[in-house]
């Protein structure tokens, strides 16, 4: 039997019992076409979240003060290592803009800060047996961005992998090199990442959003699931 293309390993659950997952998983896309829509549809979100926190602090914000607190229960200074949708929102709110990547990547971004979510986009040509949430191990790697040196998670870190490599450490915190999403790609996931009555409605409405706007810019199919304690694996 073929390994799941997305699993959560039980200690999550029981680490964080509130923890959701939706997954967004998309076969035979063309990332080369629907750049120019996609980057529209990021425009679009970009402007309306500079809108939404005109002289708010982003912290203040339940659908990110959520990430803070769990990561500070875990022992991650928050002001240190921010979720990746308060990175995301902290740098429209400095910058104005999220500059546009690829036409998935884009729509993933879009829709991240659309709802408020992380949104990580995956590659999963890069990963044949799947991809894991799990606590990190002592033979884990994980290969920052660019040409920063190699670095091995905190023993009991949360993390996304696929074996030994590590795709995102911290949980949402900072995605690794090694399963981008590029105008190669044709088949990616993209998990989003929750809370049971916060932010479980907000990811669900998010994935229905990918579902929607990936095959009909990029073609191809997606299909959607929901993971928790009960349903911790998908396969395709």
């Amino acid at each position: 039997m073929a390994a799941p293309v997305f699993r959560i390993d039980p200690e999550i659950f029981n680490l964080v019992p509130t923890a959701r997952f939706y997954a967004v998983v998309v076969r035979g896309i063309d990332n080369r076409r629907g750049a120019a829509a996609a980057a529209a549809r990021l425009a679009e979100a970009t402007a309306a979240v500079r809108e939404s926190f005109d002289g708010r602090d982003p912290k203040s914000a339940p659908e990110i003060a959520v990430w803070r607190d769990v990561f500070g229960a875990r022992g991650w200074t928050p002001s240190k290592y921010l979720s990746s949708i308060e990175a995301l929102v902290r740098r429209v709110v400095k910058t104005g803009s999220i500059p546009s990547i690829n036409p998935a990547v884009d729509l993933g971004n879009a829709a991240s800060l659309t709802y408020l979510v992380p949104i990580g986009a995956h590659d999963l040509g890069t990963a044949p047996d799947g991809i894991t949430v799990r606590l990190a191990g002592p033979d884990d790697v994980f290969r920052p961005m660019g040409d920063a040196p190699d670095e091995t998670p905190d023993q009991g870190e949360i993390v996304y992998a696929h074996g030994t490599d590590i795709r995102t450490r911290r949980w949402v915190w900072r995605q690794s090199r090694t399963g981008l999403v590029s105008p190669e790609t044709t088949d990616l996931l993209y998990p989003i990442d929750a809370f049971a009555g916060i932010t479980d409605d907000a990811a669900r409405q998010a994935a229905e959003a990918l579902c929607d706007m990936v095959p009909a810019l990029l073609g191809g199919h997606a299909m959607l699931a929901y993971l928790d304690a009960a349903h911790p694996e998908l396969r395709d």
